[in-house]
């Protein structure tokens, strides 16, 4: 029987609060000073960058890896802010063909990057590439740094029965398919409401991307307080469900924290 197979499609469970997200495979220890801010000691389970860079952005360590994004590329980029001063960062990534002529480029910002703090970059420009380089530049930030409170983990993927998005949208059918689904438990070490969005990058045990599936919008966390969401990564809407052999074993959960703030 024919399988018709939607990728990348996200229903949150959550009827209150809906929250934020960081990596399953990451393994963090944060504490909190006096101060209140964070010490992050961070074990990375990306061993095997292109790129590891020290000097581009003084007191960070900028590490980039090129992926297979089904017919396209994307690079996943960890930035790991080792000083003690809290920065705005920008990051800007230009694309080249086999002959070294510039594709095209693009840039993120992430304005509260917080001392001793880390966090992914996924830069996905929806083209095949076949390098890529990249500038970084920092300025110091005054101000609260709200995300490094926040600490998302990725929870694996399991079966179940979900609506479909773009069947409730266009013919408010509520019909429930299989579906396999990633979990995302979250935490916030702070006594803040805070307020974030995420991107979950499921690499598979080939070493490629999956998916790269959004939050879509914000997410509140309750101060104090733990909570979890779930995204959907492959449903089928026609036939029995069936796990692809890349998605059985051995997966990694990189989770792209979006920029953090208040709730309300």
């Amino acid at each position: 029987m024919k399988k018709h197979i939607s990728v990348i499609l996200m229903i949150f469970f959550m009827l209150l609060t809906l929250i934020g997200c960081n990596n399953a495979d990451t393994s963090v220890d944060d504490t909190t000073n006096d101060d209140n801010s964070s010490v992050l000691a961070f074990n990375d389970p990306i061993k095997d960058y292109d790129t590891v860079d020290e000097t581009s952005a003084e007191g960070f360590v900028i590490k980039a890896k090129k992926y297979v994004y089904g017919e396209n590329n994307a690079v996943i980029l960890s930035a790991e802010n080792k000083s003690d001063k809290n920065y705005t960062v920008s990051i800007n990534m230009t694309y080249y063909d086999d002959a070294g002529n510039e594709i095209t480029q693009e840039s993120q910002l992430y304005e509260s990057f917080a001392a001793n703090w880390q966090k992914y970059f996924a830069f996905d420009p929806g083209i095949p590439f076949s390098s890529y380089d990249f500038t970084v530049t920092t300025e110091e930030y005054v101000g609260e740094c709200y995300a490094q409170y926040v600490e998302i983990s990725f929870g694996g993927l399991s079966e179940t029965m979900d609506n479909s998005v773009d069947l409730i949208e266009k013919y408010g059918d509520y019909t429930k398919f299989p579906t396999i689904m990633s979990t995302c438990y979250e935490k916030n070490s702070s006594g803040y409401q805070l307020k974030t969005g995420y991107h979950l990058v499921v690499i598979d045990n080939t070493g490629k991307i999956f998916s790269i599936g959004s939050c879509g919008g914000l997410i509140g966390a309750y101060a104090k307080g733990e909570n979890y969401s779930n995204m959907q990564i492959i449903q089928f809407l026609d036939g029995e469900l069936i796990w692809p052999d890349e998605l059985k074993k051995d997966i990694l959960g990189i989770v792209v924290l979006g920029n953090t703030s208040l709730y309300g």
